[in-house]
């Protein structure tokens, strides 16, 4: 067997592969003398019919079953001869194949292949990223939340004016000349800046401030380029709100807000907000260490990626982006209008998490580290638990979807990442190095990307 490699685009390859005579006449002898033994011939018994008689009869079906049988072995030893390390499933079309009844069958294939790249040292990535500290007035505000969470609405009493952080009820409209921009008839909305359909209302608080049940103000503003309909961009608009309602938020007591929030005094619920606090900052300069050996790495192994693989990943993320913009009641009008930024955004994205996924395998091979099947069961068991789910159900709904390779392969990268970052050089802003091996804990968050096993 013959075979020529030729570089067809960047991780493409053509593999032109040439079957001599010799082989296919003995693969085709091969299948007779099998049929010689169990086939049936009429006017003879099975396996007494002469051979000219089963090759003529069965000629056809042989050459199809044989050719098949070629072009497989024949693509699965070139790729292994030629260590190729393919990517997907080549479309090989094996009936556009042709059985040649003399002389050599010849026949091309094309096919991704893995990213050739050379890894840096990275031993040593620089971290500049500063770990925050929990202050008093962090708290302080985290306590405040925590009471404006448990507040209630009530009416204002009759002839009361909406003042800040008031809830108004009312009917808006927003109209450019003759195109209404937003008709919404019985809205809630605070008396505070907020946007609605891409529209910035940052003088609604004004406009509100001192209303009466029954008032209707108005003010005109500037459509922001940033609004959903692209024909009103940039104009001149009336906001016009008639209220029907109003009602304010009354926060609770220190008692009140100790009873519903289940602690004895006001320093344990202080403490345990402090201590919220300090795991979601911890939990994110761990995600900034992360994005910081993203970058690096991105800048430092520059390549090419497959071109099928990556449009496909693209179209994925894509799909899902839209998806999700529906799921929150995004009008599909708007959804279409931006959807080549959405397109632009998913291909980015999908650049940069196909890149990661082939520098850290080369990093997880270099390094002989793996997932698992423990730590597989461990993550499964995880996201069972924050999600109250079955874990035996939910891995036979993961196995089924394919997506426990996803997960095998997101906890390799992870593991990968914790190795960089115990091996990075820790900056403080100053540039001091200093050493800050990470902590081992509880399993990451998910990444959110959808990067298929390769």
């Amino acid at each position: 067997m013959e075979v020529k490699v030729d570089d067809v685009a960047a991780c493409k390859k053509k593999l032109s592969i040439t079957i001599p005579r010799e082989e296919i006449q003995a693969k085709l002898n091969e299948r007779f003398t099998e049929l010689e033994r169990e086939a049936q011939v009429p006017g003879f018994r099975p396996g007494r019919a002469p051979r000219r008689l089963v090759e003529k009869r069965f000629h056809e079906a042989v050459s199809d079953e044989v050719r098949v049988k070629l072009v497989a072995e024949s693509f699965e030893k070139a790729v292994k001869d030629q260590n190729l390390e393919v990517i997907g499933e080549p479309e090989v079309d094996a009936d556009a194949i042709d059985m040649p009844d003399d002389g050599p069958m010849t026949f091309s294939i094309e096919l991704e292949v893995r990213p050739q790249f050379e890894l840096p040292d990275y031993t040593g990535i620089p971290l500049a990223v500063e770990r925050p500290t929990v202050k008093d007035e962090d708290v302080a505000r985290a306590l405040e939340r925590l009471r404006e969470s448990h507040g209630t609405l009530e009416p204002v009493p009759e002839g009361g004016e909406a003042k800040a952080n008031d809830i108004v009820t009312g009917d808006l409209v927003i109209q450019a000349g003759d195109i209404m921009v937003v008709d919404r008839p019985n809205i809630r909305m605070p008396v505070a800046a907020i946007a609605i359909e891409g529209i910035r209302l940052e003088n609604l608080p004004e406009l509100l401030t001192g209303a009466k049940v029954g008032d209707t103000r108005a003010a005109k503003i500037t459509i922001p380029a940033g609004a959903e309909r692209e024909e009103v961009r940039g104009r001149e608009a009336e906001v016009r709100l008639k209220v029907r309602s109003i009602a304010q938020v009354v926060l609770p007591d220190n008692l009140t807000l100790l009873k519903e929030a289940d602690y004895e005094d006001m320093d344990s619920l202080k403490g345990a907000l402090r201590r919220q606090l300090e795991s979601q900052t911890d939990a994110a300069h761990t995600r900034a260490q992360e994005e910081a050996v993203h970058n690096w790495l991105l800048e430092k192994v520059p390549f090419d990626l497959p071109a099928d693989l990556a449009t496909g990943h693209a179209n994925r993320l894509l799909q899902r982006q839209v998806a999700d913009l529906q799921y929150r009641g995004i009008p599909v009008e708007a959804i279409e209008k931006h959807l080549g930024e959405i397109q632009d955004a998913s291909t980015e994205r999908a650049a940069r998490e196909l890149k990661l996924t082939f520098i850290l395998s080369a990093i997880a091979k270099k390094e002989k580290i793996e997932a698992t099947d423990a730590e597989v069961d461990a993550r499964v068991r995880y996201i069972a638990a924050q999600y109250g789910r079955r874990e035996d159900r939910l891995r036979e709904e993961m196995k089924a979807a394919g997506t426990l390779d996803v997960l095998r392969g997101q906890i390799l990268e992870d593991k990968v990442v914790r190795m960089l970052i115990s091996k990075a050089r820790i900056e403080t802003p100053a540039g001091e190095a200093k050493p800050d091996p990470p902590a081992e804990g509880a399993p990451p968050a998910q990444p959110s990307g959808d990067v298929q096993s390769t």
